[in-house]
Formats: structure tokens, C-alpha cells, sequence
């Protein structure tokens, strides 16, 4: 029986519909619905044709987001235009307008960022997303097989119009060799399963890409990514690069050169700022600043971009190791690659002293060299490099760079992208559909203590915690549900264990869950409406059991909202009283259980 004893009045949880964050998504499978803006080079099929929505044409210029919205499976339409090549302030784009594909018309956008992607940090684990993309001839570094990867779809051609993502990074900076070298497909480029089997959402761009050399290509390549943008224009300005005239080695053909076409004193290897929409850019940071063009004006190519500006629209390069956050006056975090051909290429970097590659992930000059730094070596991406097989004549190019706070998709809830659950083996997917099994299933735990997210160091590591944070009893308390989910039976119930002896806990409720944040000693995956049933004590055991009668209490004692039906679902979460725990704030949680409810 579900035994209430009385009411507690907990802070964040003060009423029944508490609210805490505005809940974004609501496809069980789409975490938060962030957008996606992309380039494409000048050689692709994409070139020309009319962007869905706008009747536009589109160019290498403009900054895409997919036609349907949000990347589907299946065929999309045409990506629409966020921002053409005008509102960059780019001056050849009013003449590059139904320019053909495979002519270079000086105009080609190679990096773009709003300046505000999430930071790096030093924690065990990186708490947040590195995405990336590469054109078509990468061929990646084998790793595990099972799931799609540079290695998978690069000698197949149907690389250059995905985006993946890192497997699990610690803090940088990182040299080649630290971990499994993985990089995971996410995002697929047209949504159609390929030659390989898998499938997973795409952007509606073309595929497959074979590589080979020449200016007209029967695919689309990503030459430039930006995730979880604002929705307007930024109030700061938008960042990019234009692209460098050297030649291609592996195309055959020089690059657009839409660098020099766009004003005789930028740089490939400079970041230029457009302030408001429409007006002619400025350089933000130097080639030079970077590191870059030590051998020529114009030698250097910046690839790929991340960036986060400290608000003053002034470039400050970062000296050291984290000097991005905290206070006081944190420099700019930028980080790119260079392009395949760039002089720079190498070089011995600045950090670990070694040769520079096309798929490394760099950062300005430290101490007393000329050279950027390594901060993260291609091969923990999974990217094939001459440091590792000299043999090669280049090593794989990062195209387009991007880091995130957030998954894509995180059906869930676990602050992992799915597809890279699946990749590790933490999450089955037994119809190779992309989704966790779990997510299919009409109960699924999620919400564990990740050391990442663990208030004070009292988490686990992935992919192996399953439990609340660690509470004074040592051990992260859990919660499980039994039973069915038949609204009708009405006999399903929420049990707690691993709990600090007699202390008092209710379990909470709502519509909408998120990835973790912090909340007490514990993490909270719930957000507003939050409804809380009546509480209990864990007495000797250090357990609770909630229900039968879930269904029934918040039928007759919650709002609207918060009543279960079929073909509802609501995501529970357990909280209880902890003085000694190890964060010192007196509380803290269990894992979350999402439950579909059914008939």
C-alpha cells in the first residue's frame, strides 16, 4: 500500500507543481532540440539547389539548418537557410547566387561559431560533447567494429556529410594514445541507412561521396558546424573563416581562396567577427595569433572552430591550461584545426612537441614557441595521422569543429550521446534503430551519479554507475520499479534502497525529465511541473516502497497535469534526508525511473 505520513516541505520542492527549469523536447528518443547550423564546400551537389522554406539558392556562403527541422531519418528536404552569405557581409555573395556546383565562386565558409560553445574543463571526464566533422578523403583509424565511425563510412564514401563525436575524453591537453581512439557517427548526412547498415538521422544533404580528385563532387561535404545556437542573431556577432587558394593535394585543385576575394588583408588562418547582420567582417584573431603563417601570409588554413568569447569582442589568447574560466578576466577559449596543406602541418606544437596534424584539435602558441599547441591529438578521434603511419601522404582532415554542454540525442537521460551508449556497449540496440533498447522500453532507469556531475567527487564513471551519489551510507541510493504500468491495475511500485538509515524521503514526479544538474549532495533529472507524493523513512533497512496506488494518489491529488493515463508517461525520482552526507548540504536523490504508462 502507498502509506503516506505527512507532507514535507523541501526547498526546490516548496509546492506540488514546483517549477525548476523549462523542460526543451519531447520525442522520447531527442534530448534538449538544439538546432544545427552547417556550411557545405563549393563542390557538392547541394550548391544551387533551393533551400526549403526560403526559395533561395544556396551557396557555400550561407549557414544551413536541416529542412525538416531537426535531423530525421529517411529522405529530408533541402537544408534551409539560416543566414545566407549577405548577412555574413561577405561581398562577392550578391554575384555568387546560382553559381554551379564545382566553380569556386571566392565565398566558401570554413569555420563558423557564435562564441559561446561550452568551455572545456578540468574534470575526470569531459562534461559535454566534442562533435566533428571530416571531408571525403578520411579514412579514419580502425578501432572496435559495431557501430558507425570515421574507419566504417570513410572507405565506403559516406563521411564527409556526417558529423560525429568523441567516445569519452579525460581533460586536455591529450596526446595521441591516451584512450580508445573512437569517433562515433551520430548524425547522418541524407538519413538512409548505409552501404555498412547503419542508420541514423540525417540533415538532408547528399550521399555517398567516393573520394577522389577534382572540383565537382557527387556528394556533400560539412565544412563548418555550430550546435545549440541562439535563435536570433547573437547580440556579440558571429565568428568564421574564409577559406585559403593553396592547393588541394588530395582534390588536385587549389582551395576557393574566399579569404583574399573577400579583403585584401584577411587570412585563411585568420577568425573573423561580423558584428550585426549585413556588415563587412573584421579580423577577431590574427593568423598570427594563432600560431599560424610563421612561413607566408596565407599558408595557413583554419579548419574547424570552437570558441568562447569573454564578452569584450576582444581577442585574448589563452596562455595556459584553463585560463578560460574562473575569475578574474578569463582569456578566450578558441580552438581550431588546419586545413590539409597548411605550412604549418608538421610542425612541432607547443605543448608536446610533436608533428602537427590536419585532425588535430588545436589551441594558440604556449610559452616561447611559435606554433599552436595540441590540444586534443587526432588519433583519440579515431582519425588516421602520419605520426602513426608515416606511409601516408595526409593524414585525415577535421573539417568542422563544435563542443556542446548537452547530447543531441540522450533518450536516456544520462548525459551521453545514444549513439555513443551503443558504441561502448553501455546500451544494446537490438533492432538497430539508433535508440537505446531501454528508451523502447515502458521502464527504464536513468539518472546515475556521474562523476562529471556528482556534486563534491561522489560519483561514479561511465559506463558503469547505476545509482544515485554516493549518500553517508557509502553507497548511491536506487531506485527500481516493479510491476506493471497498467493504469487500470494500478499495482506498480517505486522501491528505494541504499538509502542512510532512518531518514525521512518522498519520490517526486513529473512530465519532464533532463540530463543531470546538480542538486544537494545528488543530481536532479526532473524538471517543472514537479509533483511530490507524501513521504516515508527508511527505518533499519535503509529502504522505502512506494505504492500500489500510484496511479490513484495522483489522480485524485495532483493537478491536471500531473494525472496518469495511458499512453502517458512521467519520470520519478527519489529524495531523502542525509545530515552527514558527503557534500555537507543535508540532502540528496536516487536514480530517475521514466515509466509509459499503458491501458
Amino acid at each position: 500500500m502507498l502509506r503516506p505520513l505527512k507532507s514535507l516541505r523541501i526547498s526546490g520542492f516548496a509546492s506540488l507543481a514546483a517549477p525548476l527549469a523549462a523542460f526543451v523536447g519531447a520525442s522520447p528518443h531527442l534530448g534538449a532540440q538544439q538546432e544545427i547550423t552547417i556550411s557545405i564546400d563549393w563542390k557538392g551537389p547541394t550548391i544551387n539547389q533551393i533551400s526549403t522554406g526560403t526559395g533561395v539558392r544556396i551557396t557555400e556562403a550561407d549557414l544551413l539548418n536541416p529542412g525538416s527541422g531537426a535531423p530525421m531519418v529517411g529522405v529530408q528536404p533541402p537544408p534551409r537557410i539560416r543566414y545566407t552569405g549577405a548577412v555574413l557581409g561577405l561581398i562577392q555573395y550578391p554575384s555568387c547566387v546560382g553559381h554551379i556546383p564545382g566553380v569556386g565562386c571566392g565565398i566558401e565558409v570554413d569555420a563558423f561559431s557564435e562564441g559561446s560553445d561550452e568551455k572545456f574543463r578540468p574534470s575526470p571526464m569531459l562534461p559535454g560533447r566534442l562533435w566533428f566533422s571530416v571531408d571525403e578523403f578520411a579514412i579514419g583509424a580502425p578501432a572496435f567494429i559495431g557501430f558507425p565511425q570515421v574507419a566504417t563510412e570513410g572507405p565506403i564514401g559516406d563521411v564527409s556529410a556526417d558529423l560525429f563525436t568523441d567516445a569519452g575524453l579525460p581533460p586536455g591537453p591529450v596526446p595521441p594514445g591516451v584512450i580508445l581512439r573512437a569517433s562515433v557517427g551520430a548524425i547522418d548526412g541524407n538519413g538512409l541507412t548505409s552501404a555498412t547498415g547503419f542508420s541514423y538521422p540525417g540533415l538532408g544533404l547528399v550521399e555517398p561521396n567516393p573520394a577522389s580528385p577534382g572540383a565537382l563532387n557527387p556528394g556533400d561535404n560539412i565544412d563548418a558546424l555550430d550546435i545549440d545556437g541562439s535563435q536570433t542573431f547573437p547580440a556579440g556577432g558571429v565568428y568564421f573563416s574564409l577559406d585559403g587558394a593553396f592547393l588541394d593535394v588530395k582534390a588536385g585543385v587549389p582551395n576557393s581562396g574566399s579569404a583574399g576575394a573577400n579583403g585584401a588583408n584577411f587570412r585563411p588562418g585568420d577568425v573573423l567577427r561580423t558584428a550585426t547582420p549585413g556588415s563587412l567582417p573584421t579580423r577577431y584573431a590574427t593568423a598570427s595569433q594563432l600560431g599560424l603563417d610563421a612561413f607566408g601570409p596565407g599558408t595557413d588554413d583554419v579548419d574547424g572552430l570552437i570558441l568562447v568569447e569573454n564578452g569584450d569582442g576582444v581577442f585574448q589568447p589563452s596562455l595556459g591550461d584553463y585560463d578560460w574560466v574562473g575569475t578574474p578576466g578569463p582569456k578566450d577559449m578558441l580552438m581550431f584545426s588546419v586545413r590539409r596543406g597548411s605550412a604549418v602541418i608538421g610542425m612541432p606544437d607547443s605543448i608536446f612537441g610533436l608533428p602537427i596534424e590536419p585532425g588535430d584539435i588545436l589551441v594558440p602558441p604556449r610559452g616561447a614557441s611559435t606554433f599552436p599547441g595540441i590540444w586534443i591529438a587526432a588519433e583519440n578521434l579515431g582519425l588516421a595521422t602520419r605520426r602513426e603511419t608515416p606511409a601516408l601522404d595526409a593524414g585525415d582532415d577535421v573539417d568542422a569543429l563544435d563542443f556542446t554542454k548537452r547530447p543531441y540525442y540522450d533518450c536516456n537521460k544520462n548525459g551521453i550521446e545514444d549513439s555513443v551508449d551503443i558504441a561502448v556497449g553501455s546500451s544494446m540496440d537490438a533492432n538497430g534503430n539508433g535508440i537505446p533498447d531501454e528508451c523502447e522500453d515502458l521502464k527504464m532507469r536513468f539518472c546515475f551519479c556521474l562523476a562529471d556531475y556528482a556534486p563534491c567527487g561522489n560519483g561514479g564513471f561511465y559506463p558503469g554507475s547505476n545509482e544515485g551519489c554516493r549518500n553517508s551510507s557509502g553507497l548511491g541510493a536506487m531506485m527500481v520499479a516493479n510491476g506493471s504500468t497498467s493504469v487500470a491495475t494500478d499495482d506498480m511500485t517505486l522501491q528505494l534502497t541504499q538509502l542512510p538509515l532512518n531518514k525521512p524521503g518522498i519520490i517526486i514526479m513529473s512530465p519532464n525529465a533532463t540530463t543531470p544538474m546538480m542538486f544537494g549532495d545528488g543530481v536532479l533529472c526532473l524538471t517543472s511541473p514537479i509533483y511530490r507524493y507524501f513521504g516515508m523513512n527508511s527505518g533499519a533497512t535503509g529502504s522505502m516502497t512506494f505504492g500500489p496506488g500510484l496511479i490513484g494518489h495522483a489522480n485524485a491529488n495532483f493537478p491536471p497535469l500531473g494525472h496518469v493515463a495511458p499512453g502517458s508517461t512521467f519520470y520519478f525520482q527519489g529524495w531523502f534526508r542525509d545530515p552527514p552526507g558527503p557534500c555537507g548540504t543535508g540532502k540528496n536523490l536516487t536514480n530517475a525511473v521514466r515509466i509509459n504508462f499503458v491501458q
